[in-house]
């Protein structure tokens, strides 16, 4: 009950985006393959395209003897490919074996409701509605759902999202016990423990290519594989950060912060300070929490519980509206501007809207200044322009509210080096004229040279807090970046630094 894939010159174009670039890939028969790599790097989009969801631009997939490339998602379940999503969406009002059931009837052979309860430890969850399921139970439906066809090929997408401990620990082991019923497993995952415990081998892509292919021991010791993840360089020793500021309250104060997305966590309990003027780096692994943080302290994403104080005003349950009148502006991942409109619009939009025209138009020159390209394509619409002017006008746009934290999330992602340069310069300027700055980042190096201090995110908890120069030594940083919260050395654990 398994069967290769093979994927032969893929290639997949979203208009101009070059999602994914003459792939080739080869997974055996009842091989469990991971892949792995940074935001952006067409993981993704690779199991979308086994699975039907994306047709290929140009080349070929095959599943068993049969090249599927140009079939339908229901076409490919009825071939034996079973899919699990990062999200479940299960039928919520249908209960879990009724879910199950649709699964069975979807495909060409139907597997056993009852035997796919069991495998997924949901047969005392059978009479439930699918809606009242909590997080790890979900996760097991998902999978339960793929298995309902009976596949020969099981995709899983980040199935460990937002689990921690003994709720990783049993979603490890029904991966496990999928795979080894014979079932080709190709996972795409995040979380540094399943590739270890699961894979016999992964695949690293970055920039829509495969970049490296091999071992999990292999795979950690590939230096180009460290170098996407934490930039062109490990960041030396530095001399510790002097700091003859006199104490005072925090600008920005998060307390005990959990957050997520509809019953999934993905934050657990995370504190964090930053001063008035300071330049906070916020690190870790791909699916560590580090974009939820930073929705949660904008607004974006709802808190379940903590506290987020702003100058001391609570805004935990505040609009997003309330946390940006009260100087909080947030430049979001993947710049989320307006394309049809021009960059001198996008700008106005995100000035406040009881602010003079003329103190507008005031702001506007005081951006262009610091953004040089900025000024050059005012008029231009904002989808016209290259992705690193479309960056920079996110990033002024943010900046029209007047704030007095920055919230910047993977502002060099995808960028070129000169362009990273110049964005970076311009986020110096703007932090000499006190703007603090919450900067998430994947180029380690680079952050840390701009941070006075940096706070390191692994599955949704603080493993590390302190002054960048501690992560000099890289094992440290590969400990608290990649490892568990109890592989920090006890001299690099929160609040001890």
């Amino acid at each position: 009950m398994s069967a290769p894939v093979t994927l032969r010159g893929v290639s997949k174009h979203f208009g101009g985006v070059r999602a994914v670039h003459d792939v080739d890939l080869e997974v055996a028969a009842g091989s469990a393959v991971a892949v792995i790599g940074p935001n952006g790097a067409g993981k993704s989009t690779i199991l979308k395209l086994i699975s039907g969801t994306h047709r290929p631009t140009t080349g070929e997939i095959t599943v068993g003897e049969h090249r599927v490339d140009r079939l339908p998602g229901w076409a490919l379940a009825r071939r034996g490919v079973g899919v699990a999503s990062q999200i479940p969406r299960p039928f919520r009002d249908l209960t879990v074996r009724q879910n199950v059931s649709v699964a069975t009837q979807a495909a060409r052979r139907g597997a056993d409701v009852d035997e796919v309860l069991a495998r997924t430890g949901l047969t005392r969850h059978a009479a439930r509605p699918a809606g009242s399921l909590g997080v790890l139970d979900l996760k097991r439906l998902e999978v339960a759902r793929a298995l309902g066809c009976a596949p020969d090929v099981v995709l899983l997408d980040e199935i460990a999202a937002g689990l921690v401990g003994r709720e990783l620990d049993e979603a490890i082991e029904l991966v496990r016990s999928v795979h080894a019923s014979g079932i080709t497993t190709i996972l795409v995952e995040h979380v540094e423990a399943v590739v270890r415990s699961l894979a016999e081998r992964v695949v690293v892509m970055n920039w829509g290519e495969v970049l490296a292919d091999g071992t999990p021991a292999e795979i950690a010791a590939d230096e180009r594989v460290r170098e996407i993840y934490l930039g062109e360089a490990a960041p030396a020793a530095a001399a510790a950060r002097a700091d003859d500021r006199p104490a005072a309250p925090p600008l920005l104060s998060v307390s005990g912060l959990r957050a997520g997305y509809g019953r999934q966590a993905a934050l657990h309990g995370v504190d964090l300070e930053i001063g008035e003027g300071e330049v906070i780096a916020v690190l870790g692994a791909n699916g560590a929490g580090k974009s939820t943080l930073c929705a949660a302290i904008s607004g974006v994403v709802p808190a379940f519980g903590g506290s987020i104080r702003m100058a001391g005003t609570e805004l935990v349950d505040a609009p997003s509206y309330r946390r940006n009148r009260a100087g909080i502006a947030h430049c979001m991942e993947g710049r989320r501007l307006f394309v049809d409109l021009t960059v001198r619009e996008n700008l106005v939009l995100g000035a406040p809207s009881s602010l003079p025209l003329v103190e507008v138009q005031s702001r506007i020159d005081a951006l262009v200044e610091t953004f040089p390209p900025v000024g050059d394509k005012l008029a231009s619409l904002a989808g016209s322009l290259s992705g690193g002017q479309q960056q920079m006008v996110a990033v002024a746009r943010a900046l029209m509210s007047g704030p007095r934290l920055l919230v910047c999330d993977e502002v060099s992602l995808g960028l070129a080096p000169k362009v990273v340069d110049e964005l970076y310069a311009a986020l110096r300027d703007v932090h000499a004229l006190g703007t603090a700055i919450l900067l998430v980042e994947q180029n380690v190096s680079r952050c840390l040279d701009l941070a006075d201090r940096a706070y390191v995110l692994n599955r949704g908890r603080i493993s590390f807090s302190g002054d960048p120069h501690h992560l000099g030594d890289q094992n440290a940083l590969d400990a608290a970046y990649f490892g568990t919260s109890e592989d920090v050395p006890s001299e690099l654990q929160q609040g001890s630094v």
